[in-house]
């Protein structure tokens, strides 16, 4: 790997992480504020709406961002088909979300819900007109401006859904929140990114985006059904608490591990598709990122679970209690989930999107099963379901790297086996610790949890825990 390529990951690395985890954390701050006025059911009713809104994002998308991305010499033809096409979809999807709203509020017994879902589906209409500008951003790998854009839109719909909730708005202050949010992205990207699509469509350039998109849009949609098939059916059969609840117990493991996930996808897949034509380069290149991704993601997710109860009591008061479960097995779950991000990228980027969708294919069964045979036993367990199928899916996820390039499943274990190992000792460390004060044992225990996880990882010599350790002595004894 060459030191254009690396610094330009790093950098790439960095501002995309800012972005996430800026933009994310902010609104995740903005939920906590929210949980205190609005009920764990009303954040339900959102929590079930968006599964419909998130699927619609799936379809308009339809892959094209990563066909952008993989294609070597796309132009602004490519550019500006995808814009218009996307467009027409996201109108479509609009008026089949508006027709089919009574009969989904008629699904769950809650009249309330047509008049929500109608209003909070306006932004699968406005997210086609920014799409493509944030896919040049990711193919230049520009995520400072990126970065910029989001967490201004961010802070800006964060503020008006405070003060919406503060008088007594309710349920609607999230649905505003995500409308001005959108809205206001549309403005800055055309403002900022200054690309224009052209008065020009072209069939042929939208087939061949489609050729490889349309493994990924059936992938997508495979994966977003089933993931979000659990807030569908906590809904139904379980409670629309249950959802609100389920909800905001997955939402700091979903800050720390999808967003990272998306990190690495915006990163990775452009780097690695760079490097498609020299196997050597992309081998070291993925065989680093496993390493550093496990160093990062695995303390961190089971440090979590360590400090759910503090940090629910804390900051989001009793009525959340029912969310700490949650939590925890999400965590769980969720602790893999940045690895697999990396197969996948290393899958696509050679553009083998057909070997793609078999892997999600593949996963579906076991997962819609989990689910149905968990619900009807309640929250706690659909939850320990979850996490059992995502360790099953690693597998599968770590299928073709092992086949095609010899680094599958059980490699990748014998990788992250002494960071496992460093974290289980870290969270041994922690878990007798205990004060009637929250927010000073949520401290106590991250601060001794970072420094015995630190100084496991060195006595275990987990190699990247040594370069980071040998860059910091050298630059100690510079000064």
């Amino acid at each position: 790997m060459n030191d254009d390529v690396k610094k330009s990951t790093i950098t790439g690395l960095l501002w995309s992480a800012a972005e996430r985890f800026s933009v994310q954390g902010f609104q995740f701050v903005i939920s906590i504020i929210l949980a205190r006025i609005i009920s764990p059911a009303e954040f339900g009713i959102v929590g079930i709406i968006l599964v419909f809104v998130l699927i619609s994002d799936i379809i308009i998308n339809s892959g094209f961002s990563q066909a952008l991305i993989q294609k070597k010499d796309r132009d602004n033809i490519d550019l500006s088909t995808v814009f218009y096409f996307n467009v027409i979809i996201g109108v479509v999807l609009y008026g089949v979300l508006f027709f089919l709203s009574p009969t989904i509020a008629s699904y769950y017994e809650k009249p309330e819900l047509e008049h929500v879902l109608k209003m909070i589906s306006i932004v699968i209409m406005i997210k086609p007109l920014y799409l493509v500008h944030m896919t040049l951003l990711s193919i230049r790998l520009d995520f400072k401006l990126r970065t910029k854009i989001n967490f201004i839109s961010a802070f800006l719909s964060g503020g008006i859904a405070v003060f919406l909730a503060s008088k007594g708005f309710s349920v609607y202050a999230l649905v505003w929140q995500q409308i001005a949010n959108n809205f206001l992205i549309v403005l800055l990207s055309f403002f900022l990114i200054k690309w224009i699509p052209g008065l020009v469509f072209s069939f042929s350039s939208l087939a061949s985006l489609f050729s490889f998109g349309s493994k990924l849009l059936i992938a997508g949609l495979v994966r977003s059904v089933v993931d979000n098939g659990y807030a569908i059916l906590i809904g139904k059969y379980l409670s629309i608490k249950d959802v609100g609840l389920y909800t905001q117990g997955r939402n700091i493991p979903d800050l720390i591990s999808m967003n990272l996930f998306t990190i690495l996808q915006n990163v990775f897949f452009p780097v690695m598709s760079n490097l498609q034509n020299d196997r050597e380069s992309l081998l070291k290149f993925y065989h680093r990122g496993v390493e550093g991704v496990a160093f990062l993601i695995v303390p961190v997710m089971i440090g979590l679970m360590m400090i759910s109860e503090p940090f629910v009591r804390y900051f989001l008061s009793e009525q959340w209690m029912g969310a700490i479960v949650v939590m925890q097995w999400v965590a769980l779950s969720r602790l893999i989930i940045p690895i697999s991000a990396l197969n996948c990228s290393l899958i696509n980027s050679i553009g083998r999107s057909d070997a793609y969708l078999k892997v999600d294919l593949a996963k579906l069964p076991i997962t819609v099963a989990a689910l149905l045979v968990t619900v009807p036993f309640g929250l706690k367990v659909v939850v320990i379901g979850n996490a059992l199928v995502s360790f099953i899916c690693f597998f599968i996820n770590a299928y073709y790297p092992g086949k095609w390039f010899g680094y599958g499943a059980i490699k990748q274990i014998k990788t992250m086996f002494p960071i496992l190992i460093s974290a289980l000792i870290m969270a041994a460390s922690i878990y007798f610790i205990h004060f009637e004060n929250g927010l000073l044992e949520i401290f106590v225990k991250i601060t001794v949890g970072v420094i015995v996880y630190y100084i496991s990882a060195l006595i275990l010599k987990v190699k990247i825990c040594q370069e980071i350790n040998h860059v910091f002595l050298k630059a100690v004894f510079k000064r």
